[in-house]
């Protein structure tokens, strides 16, 4: 493996639906962030009532695992030396790509924000070198753009099967799309499902995403002897 690609897949990371702007949550929420409703990221913490209308809402709202996700993906030893393509693909097929040179930040609120900045303009920051985009996509769109040699998913549901020796079996290819579901519960959709070459479970339980993604890179760090090219032992 040359380098590990990892989307985060149907993301729970969207603005408010419009069907949404009128609920009492909603308003209140936007007059105390100064944005109008359709510029606010939908937050079960903030719109759990409004949210009980909303189709789907089991996966949806938590923009918080996709932040922790993230930190967990882009603060390490396999972004640092550039081995590590990042992608969120969100529930409402947009796709976010990550410049492995950014810093995300680790307050909360603050990243609200800039995913906020991000919907509304498609780039970040504004002005300057591009760190995240955002554009109009399926997770079969992303996987006919980066032609992977193969695509792994990640799930509860998967064929059950040790981390280590899943790596160990993609040292040979090329080019691997791992996905993992960066949703509060369910599991994926059907349709991309189909885009998996093979699915596995990593533990008996479910685990949340970020538990999963940290795993994941350590393990690809280690078939790479990442750790002992640090430290030269």
């Amino acid at each position: 493996m040359n380098r590990l690609i990892l989307v985060l897949a149907e993301s729970a990371l969207e603005t408010v639906p419009q069907a949404l702007w009128g609920h009492p949550e909603v308003r209140r929420n936007s007059r105390e962030r100064g944005l109008s409703p359709g510029e606010i990221l939908l937050d079960r913490s903030y719109h759990h009532r409004a949210m009980r209308y909303l189709k789907d809402a089991h996966k949806r709202g938590r923009p918080d695992i996709v932040h922790f996700s993230l930190l967990n993906a882009l603060e390490t030893p396999l972004s640092d030396k550039g081995l590590l393509r990042v992608y969120v693909h969100t529930f409402q097929d947009f796709i976010l790509e990550f410049n492995p040179r950014i810093r995300l930040p680790r307050n909360y609120m603050r990243f609200k924000g800039l995913m906020e900045q991000l919907f509304r303009i498609g780039r970040v920051p504004p002005e300057g070198e591009v760190l995240i985009t955002l554009r109009k996509g399926s997770l079969a769109d992303l996987k006919n753009e980066l032609k992977p040699d193969m695509v792994i998913g990640f799930s509860s549901g998967g064929l059950l099967k040790p981390l280590q020796n899943i790596v160990l079996e993609l040292t040979n290819v090329d080019s691997v799309m791992t996905v993992v579901g960066c949703f509060p519960h369910g599991e994926f959709k059907e349709a991309n499902v189909k885009l998996f070459d093979s699915c596995y479970a990593i533990y008996p339980k479910t685990l949340n995403a970020w538990v999963v993604v940290a795993r994941l890179v350590y393990e690809v760090e280690k078939s790479m002897n990442l750790n002992l090219k640090e430290t030269n032992i």
